[in-house]
């Protein structure tokens, strides 16, 4: 049986690759930060939605 896929899938061009390993690595772990904190930061309801997402679920 074939495995379910789960989530989403999303295409990055070579040249924003470029652009963004260009950018100083302490600047990228920031903005991963913040994310992470902003995400924190929504209901729990949200977060639980977009966890279900994320495996598939929903």
């Amino acid at each position: 049986m074939a495995k379910k896929r789960v989530g989403f899938g999303y295409h990055v061009s070579m040249k924003r690759i470029r652009e963004y390993q260009a950018i100083p690595i302490e600047k990228r772990l920031e903005w991963l930060y913040q994310g992470n904190l902003l995400r924190m930061a929504y209901p729990r309801e949200i977060r639980e939605l977009q966890d279900k997402f994320r495996r598939g679920e929903i």
